[in-house]
């Protein structure tokens, strides 16, 4: 049985760039946030699967239809954390806490 939780913790990738979204949704989580187009030490093909993973597990939502600004080269408003994201990192680090 798949556990995403258990990803969450092994994929160091995929815990940060869900963190970054949830750093960037700290003050107002309805706001749309701009997508990460670069992360170090995650190439851009692994970073669009991270992005998808997230989506897929309900963790990010996706804004598809309505981006107040439109930049050349930029996925701008694009996503935000969900409250299932929230509630996935703080399982996660919940557990880190109890296992040290």
């Amino acid at each position: 049985m798949f556990d995403e939780l258990e990803r969450l913790r092994e994929e160091k990738g995929l815990f940060d760039l869900l963190m970054y979204y949830h750093e960037r949704g700290a003050v107002d989580r309805q706001v749309w946030q701009d997508r990460l187009a670069e992360m170090e030490g995650v190439s851009p093909r692994e970073l669009v699967k991270l992005h998808g993973e997230l989506l897929a597990y309900g963790w990010l939502e996706q804004n598809t239809g309505l981006t107040p600004v439109l930049r050349p080269g930029a996925a701008a408003s694009c996503y935000r954390i969900t409250t299932a994201g929230i509630r996935a990192l703080k399982q996660v680090r919940t557990q880190e806490v109890q296992t040290v």
